[in-house]
């Protein structure tokens, strides 16, 4: 079993993720990228408001399902940490090439966990109860960016640096190695 916050106390499977794991991996990318897509209608209906202007009906459309999408997404990140804590995660890709590696990897999954559920909690406060939170979501939001980056410049390295198949775990099939 890999050790770590988030390792899992169920099954260790050494060699991938299961087919579960990486279908809530993309599903949260897929709804991670609506999230972008649809955040400027935010500002853009609320600042309309502020200046006493009509607000965009597609705005507001754009608005409402960014709203929603959030809440999806937190319930599939909730999802994601049940499963992961129940079915147990392999070990870092690069497995055997130091502690501290192994250590940055477990942090970095750990805190998109705590960025995207926190996100979807402050997105819900400020969206429902009380709108000064919106600040804590922006400064989450830049947060995950970084995470992101991190993230696909390390899948990038061991694709094409290390080439050690570590997209494969995720259920990417890169047709060159």
């Amino acid at each position: 079993m890999t050790s770590g916050p988030l390792a899992g106390r169920g099954r260790h499977r050494p060699e991938a993720y299961t087919w579960v794991q990486a279908t809530m991996h993309w599903i949260v990318v897929a709804l991670l990228i609506a999230q972008y897509s649809t955040s400027g209608a935010i500002v853009r209906t609320h600042s309309m408001h502020t200046i006493g202007q009509k607000q965009n009906p597609t705005d507001l459309l754009l608005h409402v399902l960014h709203n929603r999408v959030g809440l999806l997404l937190t319930a599939v990140m909730i999802a994601r940490l049940a499963y992961r804590l129940w079915a147990g995660v392999p070990a870092p890709a690069g497995h055997g090439k130091g502690a501290a590696t192994a250590r940055l990897t477990g942090l970095v999954h750990a805190a998109f966990y705590v960025v995207l559920i926190a996100e979807g909690f402050t997105g819900a406060v400020a969206s429902y109860f009380w709108w000064p939170v919106s600040a804590v979501h922006v400064v989450l939001f830049k947060v995950l960016l970084g995470l992101m980056a991190a993230h696909v410049a390390a899948a990038l390295w061991h694709q094409f640096v290390l080439r050690d198949a570590a997209l494969q775990r995720i259920g990417v099939r890169w047709p060159f190695r």
